[in-house]
């Protein structure tokens, strides 16, 4: 092998590209299947998003106990949904607004907890608990927003206006112009901040106002939900729950169950990292031709030192094994350097996964969707008239970085291993031929 580095090293790096290929892509599939399950965890497997299926269907307070009469059925969380439009570091974009009985928002986001304050009474018409992000705002120009605060939004549930940050750190309504017939403005005080919670779905926490559901009734001037959140009391009961609620219900709402939207990322992730790991079997397999070739030249080269050999008392066997020594050094140092390789890899390949997915922006940008319509977030959390979504600029940071590549011992030690099993099988046949030469054939040959 040292007598000849430029072929060594050639078929060296002929079988790094598939351990690096199975490394990089399986580590970065599964990382982003693992933070998308994580993800959804925060919500709990046992929680359905029900809502109206169209116009002609509300929910209303009447249907609240006949959700929660069902077996299988621990809690019935109904809620308002609202946009409001707000200016932050100069930006305007479109904050959402949810009135819901927040005392039982911990059943649906069980890892959700208050960084500062506290949550205002059910009665309060005025106050408001903000997400993370609203009041950590990661823009330029943009100042916190800090406990006992006023936050004043204009255009509640759609429309022009918006929030002007001060630069004491207090909120005055802005112009804009209405996009709607009228605009409705609503000053809250900022009774808490939540802490950051990542990536939501339907409704995202660090990107949302919350106010009590008596104060929702008061802006829409209305009792009818935009959706309900049901919590099951298992994840065994999730299947019979939405079943019975089809039956109560029939094709007037819309059901989504946290544990099916996991099941379905899960499957995806699942076929595209088998894909993936085919893509990976052909550099291994092209890998394994590299080796054999390398192998089959440097016996027709080394025919004279076969024969001599030979000649000096060396058996087959002693051929055989100097031969299959040579191609399983160079798969284990194809699969190590390999590995290490696809490993570093992996983390570039996240980030172009977050980048074509869209994770780091689920909640921006687009225009502001009608409310009632609040399946997968209603896209209403990006700014209306082009305005940016500020979800995509302060809670996307915390998305990013949350997905990491899953690169685990036993994923390496199968890429090394998969490498000199290759090696081994790929020098075998070229071995065996060094084996059955004679000395005098070989001496002959060469």
């Amino acid at each position: 092998m040292t007598d000849r580095k430029l072929r060594t090293t050639l078929t060296i790096i002929g079988i790094i590209i598939g351990p690096a290929t199975i490394v990089s892509l399986v580590a970065a599939t599964q990382g982003y299947s693992n933070a998308s399950s994580a993800q959804f965890d925060k919500l709990g497997a046992t929680t359905l998003f029900v809502s109206p299926a169209g116009r002609g269907f509300s929910l209303t307070s009447s249907n609240v106990p006949q959700i929660g009469n069902l077996s299988g059925v621990g809690y019935v969380v109904p809620y308002q949904e609202l946009t409001g439009r707000i200016t932050q570091g100069g930006q305007t974009v479109t904050v959402e607004i949810i009135a819901v009985n927040l005392t039982q928002l911990e059943y649906v986001f069980p890892s959700l907890s208050i960084l500062n304050g506290s949550l205002p009474v059910s009665t309060d018409l005025n106050g408001a608990i903000i997400g993370y992000s609203v009041a950590y705002p990661n823009l330029s120009q943009a100042t916190n927003v800090t406990v006992n605060e006023i936050l004043s939004v204009t255009n509640v549930g759609g429309g022009g206006g918006a929030l002007s940050i001060g630069p004491t750190g207090s909120f005055s309504g802005g112009g804009g112009s209405s996009t709607s017939s009228t605009t409705t403005s609503k000053s809250f005080i900022v009774d808490g901040i939540y802490n950051s919670f990542g990536q939501g779905y339907t409704i995202d926490p660090d990107t949302t106002i919350f106010i009590p559901l008596s104060s929702g009734e008061v802006l829409e001037h209305s009792d009818t939900y935009s959706g309900v959140m049901v919590v099951a009391t298992s994840v065994n009961s999730v299947t019979d729950v939405t079943a019975e609620l089809t039956t109560l219900f029939g094709q007037n709402i819309r059901t989504t169950t946290v544990s099916s939207i996991l099941s379905s990322i899960q499957s995806v992730t699942s076929s595209t990292g088998t894909l993936l790991e085919a893509v990976g079997s052909i550099s291994v397999l092209v890998a394994f031709i590299a080796i054999m070739t390398t192998e089959f030249s440097s016996v027709l080269e080394r025919t004279k030192e076969i024969g001599i050999l030979k000649a000096l008392g060396a058996n087959a066997r002693t051929i055989m094994f100097n031969f299959i020594t040579e191609s399983v050094v160079v798969g284990f140092l194809g699969g190590v350097i390999g590995a290490g390789i696809g490993a570093g890899l992996s983390f570039f390949i996240i980030g172009d996964l977050q980048s074509a997915s869209g994770l780091s922006s689920l909640t921006g940008g687009g225009g502001t969707a009608a409310r009632g319509t609040t399946a997968a977030g209603a896209a209403a959390r990006g700014a209306t008239g082009g305005a940016g979504g500020f979800a995509s600029a302060a809670s996307s940071a915390a998305t990013t970085t949350s997905i990491t590549p899953a690169i685990s011992p036993e994923l390496i030690l199968l890429a090394i291993g998969l490498a000199t099993v290759v090696g081994a099988l790929a020098g075998l046949l070229p071995a065996w031929r060094a084996s059955r030469m004679t000395p005098v054939e070989a001496l002959k040959t060469s």
